[in-house]
């Protein structure tokens, strides 16, 4: 299987001749990436890039700094079911405080929902028709969340309630638990540039999807390196195309964001050399 590597990063060569075309292959059976280079260089460049993107999300705007904050609550929520699941089979002393900890996030949401929902209603400071449509769908969207957080935190109550108990063989609320946090997650993810205008907020989507959102969950969280190396050229196109829509499109973002956005690409090509070296 041969990696095809879109080359618009700024490095002139890979340790070997100048590279002239746009494009040049890569065999992926030839990447050998350490493991201390993994954890100790690439993991903590990924880490800073996705960071970077965030604080890019609330310096364009600052009510994304409440959806982030709920985005990272319930991916947090939702991994953290998953691993009570595989663990509790039968629900022990550990389990149970295990239970109950879900139960105390489940709570956090509730504040974290709460929070944007106060400072939304303060529309009359709106400078568009656009933020004032953007700010109405964010409501609604945060309304429906909340009704989904209080169905969510009842069964976790009546799972605590039932646990350990002659009833929790007929207690089949736990069933509805892992459904309701994955919708909210992927609610809350729509969210995270909800109040972007039109073509950035599509060009901030794009990016998340396809870079952010795998970066994410497959390598930061998992750590699967070989997912990396697999998924290099799709994740290069993704971040390339972002890079240079923001940096030479017609988006007229501040020079301060922009150049965030170009220290955001020298860590991703910093990362090439090391993958490809």
């Amino acid at each position: 299987m041969r990696l095809l590597l879109c080359l618009f990063f700024l490095f002139p060569s890979l340790g070997h001749a100048q590279v002239r075309s746009s494009y040049f292959l890569y065999d992926t059976k030839k990447i050998n990436l350490d493991d201390r280079s993994f954890q100790r260089y690439i993991l903590p460049q990924l880490r800073a890039i996705t960071q970077e993107f965030y604080h890019i999300l609330k310096k364009l705007h600052p009510i994304h700094d409440s959806t982030i904050k709920l985005f990272l609550q319930l991916s947090d929520t939702e991994r953290s079911f998953k691993k009570f699941r595989k663990k509790c089979k039968q629900i022990d002393q550990d389990c149970f405080l295990d239970l109950k900890g879900l139960y105390g996030k489940s709570r956090v949401i509730d504040r974290l929902i709460m929070e944007p929902q106060n400072n939304l209603v303060k529309l009359t400071n709106t400078e568009s028709s656009h933020e004032l449509e953007g700010m109405l769908h964010l409501i609604s969207a945060l309304g429906q969340m909340g009704n989904q957080n209080y169905r969510l935190m009842h069964a976790l109550e009546e799972y605590i309630l039932t646990a350990n108990t002659s009833f929790f063989p007929y207690y089949d609320g736990k069933s509805l638990i892992e459904p309701t946090i994955h919708k909210m997650l992927l609610s809350s993810e729509l969210m995270l540039n909800q109040l972007l205008e039109g073509e950035l907020r599509d060009d901030f989507h794009a990016v998340w999807i396809h870079f952010f959102k795998e970066v994410d969950e497959m390598i930061l969280y998992q750590k699967d390196k070989v997912f990396l190396i697999k998924r290099l050229e799709e994740l290069n196109l993704s971040w390339n195309t972002f890079h240079m829509k923001m940096t030479k499109g017609n988006h007229n973002l501040p020079k301060n964001i922009v150049s965030l956005i170009k220290i955001m690409h020298n860590r991703w090509n910093s990362c090439l050399k090391i993958i490809l070296r």
